[in-house]
C-alpha cells in the first residue's frame, strides 16, 4: 500500500492529457498545513498502513517551497521504520522544473527517490510542459528537464522516470525506435527502471494507444528489459504476478480498488484523508466510511471477466481506466495486459496457477476443519482452455526484432 501526500494541487505545467482538471492546476482549493499533514500521517502510520512507501506527489510538491519541502522530507524520512526497512525511503513524483542545487542537497540529505515525469527525449516529450502547444518553449522545458536529469545523476541523486506511452511517443515505429533509444541513455547515466503507463483520458481518447499498439510497446520494453538488464515496470510486476504466489499482485490496480475507498491512500494540503489521486478528477477526494465492497468486482468475475485465466493478478484493472470511463468496467487495456500476459507466461519456466491453494494454517493444522478452501475457487471456473489460444496479435510483437534503435 502507498500513502501519497499532496503539499499542493498546484501545478506550473499544463499537460495535456492529466486528468485532473485545468482549473486545479491554477490553484490551492486546500490550504497547506504542515501540523495537519504530520497529524494525519501519524495516524494513518500507526494503522494497516504502517511501514507503506510515502510519496510526496501533486500538483508540484516543490511549489510550497523549499523549507516547507524539506520540513516534509524530514518528518517522512524520521519515522519509525521497521527493522531491515532502509531508514527515510523518501520518493517524490515531480515535472523537475523547481530543481536546483539547494533541492539536490534536500534528495542528498534524506535519501529521496526522485521520480521525473518524462515522456521520452525532447522529439517524443510534446504533450508536457509549461505551454504543449508553443513549440519553443516545448523545446526548451525538454532541454532543461535532461539537464536536470544528467544533474542529478552526476550528484549521485536516485532517479527513476514516469513516462505515460500515448500516440506521440509511442504511437509508430520511428517513435518506438527513439523511446527504446532514449531507455539505453538512460542506462548509460544509471537510470534502469521507472514506469511505463498507458495514458487515459476520455476528453482526449484520440492521444490513448489502442489495445493493440500497447501491447507492441509493452512487449518491446519487456524485451529491452531482458537485452539489457533494466526494470521497468509493469513488466517487472507483471512478471512478478505470474510467478510469485500467495502475494498480492503489483501494483495496487490489481488488488480489487474500490473507487470510494481506494487502496492509495493520500494526504491533501490541509491533512484530510483522502482518496487515491486518481480519482480526483472527478471530483472524488473523501474517502468512504463505510469499509465495505463497491460491488464492481462481483460483477466483474460474472460478467467482464468471467473465466480470464489471469483474474486473479488483474481483477479487471483501474476503476479508473474503464472502459468507456465507466468505473464498473473492466479496464480499456484489458487486451493488451492479457496479451502481455500470455507472452510472459511462455517464457516463465513454473507453469503459473490461476487459483493457488490457500496457505496452510500451521497452528491448526491437526484439525483438517477448514484448510481445504471451502469452495471459495471462482465458482469452479478454472481455466476452461483460456490459456493462450494465440489470440495475442499474431505477429504484431515483431516476433522478437526490436526496433533498430540503435
Amino acid at each position: 500500500m502507498t500513502i501519497i501526500i499532496v503539499p499542493t494541487e498546484r501545478c506550473n505545467y499544463r499537460c495535456s492529457y492529466c486528468f485532473q482538471p485545468e482549473e486545479e492546476h491554477r490553484k490551492d482549493s486546500k490550504q497547506y498545513n504542515f501540523e495537519a499533514i504530520k497529524q494525519s500521517l501519524y495516524e494513518v502510520w500507526n494503522g494497516p498502513y504502517r511501514g507503506s512507501s510515502v510519496c510526496l506527489h501533486g500538483g508540484e510538491c516543490t511549489l510550497i517551497g523549499k523549507t516547507e519541502f524539506e520540513k516534509l522530507c524530514q518528518l517522512i524520512y524520521n519515522l519509525p521504520w521497521s527493522e531491515g526497512k532502509v531508514k527515510g525511503a523518501v520518493s517524490i513524483v515531480t515535472n523537475a522544473s523547481n530543481i536546483d542545487e539547494d533541492y539536490i542537497k534536500i534528495f542528498k540529505k534524506y535519501n529521496v527517490d526522485v521520480g521525473i515525469s518524462c515522456d521520452g527525449p525532447s522529439e517524443l516529450n510534446l504533450l508536457r510542459g509549461p505551454n504543449p502547444g508553443d513549440i519553443l518553449a516545448t523545446d526548451k522545458y525538454n532541454e532543461d528537464v535532461k539537464n536536470t536529469i544528467k544533474k542529478l545523476r552526476e550528484n549521485n541523486v536516485s532517479v527513476s522516470i514516469m513516462c505515460i506511452l500515448h500516440k506521440k511517443n509511442a504511437g509508430s515505429d520511428e517513435a518506438l525506435r527513439k523511446l527504446g533509444g532514449w531507455m539505453v541513455w538512460l542506462r548509460s547515466i544509471g537510470i534502469m527502471h521507472g514506469r511505463m503507463n498507458p495514458m487515459y483520458s476520455d476528453s482526449h481518447p484520440e492521444l490513448e494507444l489502442t489495445p493493440r499498439e500497447l501491447y507492441r510497446v509493452w512487449y518491446n520494453i519487456y524485451k529491452w528489459n531482458k537485452k539489457y538488464g533494466l526494470h521497468w515496470n509493469p513488466l517487472v510486476e507483471m512478471e512478478k504476478n505470474l510467478t510469485e504466489k500467495n502475494i498480492k499482485p503489483s501494483p495496487c490496480i490489481n488488488n480489487k480498488c474500490d473507487l470510494y475507498n481506494t487502496h492509495t491512500l493520500s494526504i491533501l494540503p490541509d491533512g484530510q484523508i483522502g482518496n487515491c489521486d486518481r480519482t480526483f478528477g472527478r471530483g472524488l477526494y473523501q474517502r468512504s466510511s463505510s469499509g465495505g465492497s463497491c460491488g464492481r468486482y462481483e460483477a466483474l468475475e460474472q460478467l467482464d471477466c468471467k473465466a480470464c485465466r489471469y483474474w486473479r493478478i488483474c481483477s479487471g484493472g483501474c476503476p479508473e481506466e474503464g472502459v468507456g470511463g465507466d468505473w464498473r468496467r473492466k479496464t480499456r487495456f484489458c487486451e493488451a495486459i492479457k496479451w502481455m500476459y500470455q507472452t510472459i507466461e511462455k517464457d516463465i519456466p513454473q507453469s503459473y496457477d490461476p487459483q493457488p491453494k490457500p496457505l496452510i494454517n500451521v497452528e491448526h493444522q491437526d484439525m483438517g476443519h477448514g484448510d481445504l478452501g471451502h469452495g471459495d475457487n471462482p465458482h469452479g471456473d478454472n481455466t476452461h482452455g483460456d490459456s493462450a489460444h494465440g489470440d495475442s496479435p499474431h505477429g504484431d510483437s515483431s516476433h522478437g526484432d526490436s526496433p533498430d534503435w540503435k
